[in-house]
């Protein structure tokens, strides 16, 4: 490893010497600690983008002093106010992601319960996906058709009532 020198305002250098004595660490020790740390919370935001857009934020990463340690990034909406919907797990050792898509899927789930949103029951939910792909490999029979319709309007008008939701919370 190569040595790095870096200069410090006095008032900088002050405050980082008195919260290396408060965690009884050396003041290199300290400063490693931060950039890793703000090196996972970039990682563990860098994974939501991918997966979330901008919907999801990420704060401070956490040590969890595990076997193996793990740094745990909670994740908040990137709304005000913002709200905890879950948390990123990166392995401390290899500064990898532990998390799942499905997790990010979860924290976005989380985010529009927050809301207020409704979202179509899983059966119907599944049932009109099976209709649509059936309707794509061939013509539906007219009861079949009106059971597709009957859904789609249904998911249509949770669509609407969940534009007016986030249109009163954003005003």
């Amino acid at each position: 490893m190569r040595p790095l020198t870096i200069s410090l305002p006095d008032y900088l250098y002050e405050k980082l010497t008195q919260q290396a004595k408060v965690s009884k660490i050396s003041l290199e020790e300290l400063v490693l600690f931060q950039l890793e740390r703000d090196e996972v919370r970039d990682t563990a935001l860098t994974f939501l983008r991918k997966r979330a857009g901008r919907c999801l934020m990420a704060k401070e990463a956490i040590l969890k002093e595990s076997t193996p340690p793990v740094w745990v990034v909670p994740v908040f909406t990137n709304v005000d106010p913002p709200v905890e919907v879950g948390e990123i797990h990166v392995a401390a050792d290899t500064g990898e992601v532990l998390s799942t898509e499905m997790d990010v899927a979860e924290m976005i789930e989380n985010g529009h319960v927050s809301f207020g949103f409704e979202s179509l029951a899983i059966e119907k939910q599944e049932r009109l996906t099976e209709l649509l792909a059936l309707n794509s490999e061939q013509v539906l029979a007219p009861e079949v058709r009106q059971e597709m319709d009957t859904l789609l309007a249904e998911e249509q008008a949770l669509q609407i009532r969940n534009l007016e939701t986030l249109e009163k919370r954003l005003l």
